[in-house]
């Protein structure tokens, strides 16, 4: 089982079959939908393939706060260069911009770097959602030059941060 992974006010815990409700509630929210970059909908379908079958390189995140209720979700997927992709989403609307993703962000980038001992941590994004972009840049993440997005994402950029450049949390 993953372990928990804990923020200032945020709690990353290992996510469970009955958290898609919640995502299915997301899913169907076009305030939410409007700012990320994927189909709800399908990510239901991989995540609830991933919690059943269970995949190694790629770890599902609730973001809680700590009282227990959770407000998002943060996907990690590990890549064979030592590298994780990031893709993290409040979908609470009325803790979106209250910090619990910036503060959900640093905590993984930390436990990407202090525990897993990866080489860089990476965050893809709508190219017009400047609170995911505000976030990263928060949390020392920068514009990746090396990013092309594929044909079903060319509306995405991508942002990255490095070991060398991680100051810690």
């Amino acid at each position: 089982m993953d372990k928990i992974i804990m923020g200032l006010k945020s709690v990353l815990a290992p996510m469970a079959e009955e958290d898609l409700k919640l995502i299915k509630e997301w899913a169907s929210d076009p305030l939410v939908c409007n700012n990320y970059h994927k189909s709800l909908a399908k990510e239901e379908c991989f995540l609830k393939e991933l919690i059943s079958g269970g995949n190694d390189h790629v770890k599902a995140y609730t973001i809680g706060t700590e009282d227990s209720i959770v407000i998002g979700k943060l996907i990690m997927e590990i890549e064979d260069d030592n590298t994780a992709n990031m893709d993290i989403l409040i979908g609470e609307k009325i803790y979106v911009g209250k910090g619990y993703g910036k503060d959900a962000l640093k905590a993984a980038i930390k436990h990407c770097f202090e525990y897993l001992n990866l080489d860089a941590v990476k965050v893809t994004m709508k190219k017009d959602n400047m609170r995911t972009e505000y976030c990263c840049w928060a949390c020392g993440l920068r514009e990746d030059k090396t990013y092309i997005p594929g044909e079903e994402n060319n509306h995405t950029s991508r942002m990255i941060i490095y070991k060398k450049d991680y100051t810690g949390y």
